[in-house]
C-alpha cells in the first residue's frame, strides 16, 4: 500500500516529495521515482539480499548490488541480531530514515551523495526485526581509496585538504557531523577541467543538528579525515608528512576556509587515538 507520506513519525525528514509504504510487517518511505515494479519488489527484499553479490555481511549490515525493474540500485539491511538492540531500535529513529535526511539536506547544499530512494523497517509486533535502505548504484564513481596514489605527495595533499574542507566547512556550517569521514567514504567525481569534486559516502553515523556545529563536533570528522589519510598513507607504505604536520595542513585549510581555527589539544589527542587504537573483529 502507498500513499502520500504524512505520518507524524516521519515528518522530521523533511521528505514531502516521499510516500509512505506498508506491506504487511514492512513500512517507510519510498522515492515516487521507483516504478511501481519495483515498489512491487520490496516485499522480497531479503531473497534479493541472498541472490545479490555482497560488498558487506556483519553482524550489523548486510548490503549489495540488486536489481528491481531492470535498474542497479545499492541495497543495505540494518541488522537487529539481539533482542536489546530490537527492543532500542523499536524506539527511535532507525538509520535510514537518518541517512535520508541527511542525504537530502547534502544535496541541497551541491555536497554528491548518492541518492535514496527508500527507507523501510520491518517490524515483529512491535519489535524492529531489521531496517533497509535503498539507494542509487555508483557503477563508475571512484573513492578516495581507490584513487588514493593521485591524492598522496606534498601538491597533491594540498588540493586533497583544500577540497575535502571546503565540504566539511559547508556541511558543518549546516549543522551537518558526517561522523566517518575516512578515505573509504569519501567520493572522487572528476569535473571538466581536470579536477575533481569531492562527495560523501556512508551517512550511517552523521547526524542533522538546528545550528552550526560547535567546534567539537567539528573536530571530531576532522581528526576521523586526518587519521584516515595517515593510516592509508602507512598502510600503503607512501610518504607522507608526520601526523602533526599533517593536522596542520588540514586544520590549516579548514581555518583559512572557515575562520574556525580547530587546531590544539583536542584535534592532536583525537587524531592521534584515532591513528593508533587497535580496532575490535
Amino acid at each position: 500500500m502507498i500513499e502520500k507520506s504524512n505520518k507524524e513519525n516521519h515528518s522530521s525528514n523533511n521528505s514531502s516529495d516521499f510516500r509512505f509504504f506498508k506491506n504487511s510487517s514492512l513500512q517507510g518511505l519510498v522515492s515516487p521515482k521507483l516504478s511501481a515494479k519495483a515498489i512491487e519488489s520490496l516485499q522480497g527484499l531479503d531473497l534479493l539480499l541472498q541472490e545479490a553479490e555482497l560488498e558487506k555481511n556483519s553482524r550489523s549490515t548486510t548490503a549489495g548490488m540488486i536489481e528491481l525493474d531492470g535498474n542497479k540500485y545499492f541495497l543495505k539491511r540494518y541488522n537487529n541480531k539481539d533482542f536489546k538492540r530490537k527492543l532500542k531500535n523499536s524506539v527511535r529513529q532507525t538509520r535510514p530514515f537518518k541517512v535520508l535526511k541527511t542525504s537530502q539536506v547534502l544535496n541541497a547544499l551541491g555536497v554528491f551523495t548518492p541518492e535514496v530512494y527508500a527507507a523501510l523497517n520491518y517490524r515483529r509486533g512491535l519489535l524492529l526485526e531489521s531496517s533497509y535502505l535503498l539507494s542509487n548504484f555508483l557503477d563508475s564513481i571512484k573513492t578516495a581509496g581507490q584513487v588514493f596514489e593521485s591524492l598522496s605527495g606534498e601538491k597533491n595533499l594540498e588540493i586533497f585538504a583544500d577540497k575535502t574542507c571546503q565540504v566539511l566547512v559547508k556541511i558543518h556550517d549546516s549543522g551537518i557531523i558526517h561522523g566517518d569521514v575516512k578515505i573509504s567514504n569519501i567520493i572522487i567525481n572528476p569535473d571538466n577541467n581536470d579536477s575533481y569534486n569531492i562527495g560523501l559516502l556512508d551517512l550511517d553515523s552523521s547526524r542533522c543538528y538546528p545550528e552550526a556545529l560547535a567546534e567539537k563536533r567539528r573536530s571530531r570528522d576532522l581528526s576521523r579525515l586526518i587519521s584516515s589519510y595517515f593510516l592509508t598513507c602507512k598502510s600503503r607504505s607512501l610518504e607522507t608528512k608526520n601526523l602533526n604536520d599533517l593536522s596542520e595542513c588540514f586544520a590549516g585549510k579548514y581555518c583559512d576556509i572557515s575562520g574556525i581555527d580547530l587546531r590544539g589539544d583536542r584535534l592532536t589527542q583525537r587524531t592521534e587515538y584515532l591513528s593508533t587504537r587497535v580496532r575490535k573483529k
